[in-house]
């Protein structure tokens, strides 16, 4: 399987970046009091696993629409969807206005909110269609007619149908929907998630009985190419995973999914067979006769730190720990835990460990290099990425990652009904997604040293084959700003990446300008100037209630609280 590599284009780096100014400009805020609550479902008591927390606490209710960047988009408490639009040229925030409404009455079909459904989501596929996920069991499929209008627009509903009829799931989110054209006829591409819970195969030490996973349905819209032709559905490939899902985007032709996660993603049979073949492999080696344990690493240009995972109540006296230039071996309580051949040589004069909750041993590289794996001979072990690329910098807890997580991104190929291609991204996750160009799949944000990198994917109809990832921009500093933040809620940037935004639960937005200014000329002794980025920091009104959904936009980022629609001009 192809290891995709994050190649990053030294030209968008500014290593003369010396951080965030905090500026104390006044930010114009136009606000507009909502004449309607908007919509908002809170999980039922049974939903308490992580992944329904991430579900209901990370939506987004307020929808940008890719082609009228300026306007967006939210769901009412009466179920109708309300356009709120800005205008760039006159600074000035335009009324809000109705422009389709769902009925939500219960009609003996059960198409009436309950407890525990999820909320609407919404995806616009291209100038005239858009695609709402009512949170329940169906999608609705409009004509929303020329957006660029002014004026009165009627919006028409033209096909509903279930996310899976063959199921008796309830609640699904619309994760992502892309429009293409095949053969002259157009496609609509969908997949949505729904948490499900099944039981635990075997039981484990915690004596857990059951597994919440996430549940993806991949499906298509495709229209008829007589005149006016109806659309059929039909549901194309389902796929979960345990894990929390990054990032969940199609490629152009929508021939394969990408996805990212800190957890496997396989299909339902994929599955069944590996738990099968579990059932049938000889018994596991209880955990207090197991040899060889797990761990975790990761490294600096010229240090290796390595987490190992040992018996609850070991002491210190009970560890023997060898290290030769080109091999590291434990011992515990006269058993051998760990041992192996490194990837290159080290040091064996600077080897330090220490024992808390767990066995931390750091290594001295004998040369200072990137390191793809630890061991020699771990041919599927994913990279440890270097941290900070100033060797003079010092070590922050931020730069080690989650000791106990690998993320990684996969391609899933339809045609092939396997992962085609993977991209290892380490202990550190990504640190958010947007669209920066509409028709084309959202960009993520991956943290390179300090910075965050912007990444595009790269794919080629004519060679299915091949798919990699472009470094589209550089996002400085921001990737210690994000990792320090820890109330945020949400995260975007503007498309031309002329900014970047953390919103907070309660009252706080941060905006942050990686391109402001040369800090008035101020110079490094025997160096480049030094350029500074402009931070500023909104407190909003607090009759506004609870930071509810962001967009971004050039100039202006528009917030959507409990009780007032926010327009900031930054």
């Amino acid at each position: 399987m192809p290891v995709v590599e994050l190649s990053v284009d030294r030209s968008l780096v500014c290593p003369s970046f010396d951080g965030y100014k905090l500026s104390f400009d006044p930010v114009p805020v136009l606000r507009q009091d909502l004449d309607s609550d908007p919509l908002v479902q809170e999980p039922h008591a049974n939903q308490y696993s992580l992944l329904h927390v991430e579900l209901f606490g990370r939506h987004n209710h307020l929808v940008a629409d890719p082609w009228r960047r300026h306007c967006s988009y939210y769901m009412t408490a009466r179920h109708q969807l309300m356009q709120c639009d800005y205008d760039p040229q006159s600074g000035q925030a335009l009324g809000q206005r109705v422009v389709f409404s769902l009925e939500y009455r219960d009609q003996g079909d059960g198409h009436q909110h309950l407890a525990g459904d999820y909320n609407y989501t919404i995806a616009f596929v291209s100038e005239r269609f858009c695609v709402i996920c009512d949170g329940m069991t169906s999608y609705h499929l409009v004509d929303t007619g020329d957006r660029s209008r002014s004026g009165a627009q009627n919006w028409e509903r033209i096909a509903r149908t279930p996310v899976d009829q063959s199921s008796d799931q309830r609640g699904f989110a619309l994760f992502d929907a892309r429009l293409d054209v095949v053969q002259e006829r157009k496609q609509i591409s969908l997949v949505a998630g729904h948490v499900a819970r099944r039981e635990a195969v075997s039981s484990r030490q915690d004596h857990q009985t059951h597994v919440y996973y996430m549940a993806l349905t991949w499906a298509r819209w495709s229209q008829s190419s007589a005149a006016g032709g109806e659309w059929s559905y039909a549901v194309c490939q389902r796929l979960e995973t345990t894990g929390s899902v990054h990032y969940c985007a199609f490629e152009p032709r929508a021939e394969s999914l990408i996805l990212a996660s800190n957890r496997e993603v396989q299909t339902p049979e994929q599955r069944q067979a590996a738990e099968e073949a579990a059932a049938n492999a000889p018994p596991a080696v209880p955990a207090d006769e197991q040899l060889q344990q797990p761990y975790h690493f990761s490294q600096t240009a010229d240090k290796v730190l390595i987490r190992l995972e040992v018996p609850s109540g070991a002491s210190k006296d009970e560890f023997n720990v060898r290290c030769t230039p080109s091999s590291l071996a434990v011992d515990y309580a006269d058993q051998e835990i760990f041992s192996g051949e490194l990837y290159a040589n080290v040091n064996e004069d600077f080897i330090n460990w220490s024992l808390e909750e767990l066995l931390e041993v750091s290594l001295s590289k004998a040369e200072q290099k990137e390191w793809p794996r630890l061991l020699a001979q771990n041919e599927g072990e994913a990279a440890a990425p270097l941290p900070i690329p100033n060797l003079e910098d010092p070590i922050e807890e931020c730069d080690l990652g989650l000791p106990d997580e690998d993320f990684k991104m996969v391609r899933f190929n339809l045609s092939t009904g396997s992962i085609t291609h993977t991209i290892f991204l380490g202990s550190t996750p990504l640190l958010f997604s947007a669209t920066l160009r509409p028709g084309f799949p959202a960009a993520f944000a991956t943290r390179q040293g300090v910075d965050a990198s912007i990444w595009l994917q790269m794919h080629q109809p004519s060679r299915p084959d091949e798919w990699s990832v472009r470094h589209e921009g550089q996002l400085h500093a921001f990737g210690y700003v994000q990792a320090s933040k820890e109330q945020r809620k949400f995260t975007g940037c503007c498309p031309e990446l002329e900014y970047v935004a953390i919103c907070e639960s309660i009252r706080h937005v941060l905006v942050y300008r990686p391109r402001h200014d040369s800090a008035g000329g101020l110079r490094k002794r025997n160096g480049p100037p030094v350029t500074v980025g402009k931070q500023n920091l909104i407190t909003l009104d607090y009759t506004v209630g609870e930071i509810l959904g962001m967009s971004t936009a050039s100039n202006v980022l528009t917030i959507l609280t409990r009780h007032a629609l926010l327009h900031l001009q930054v």
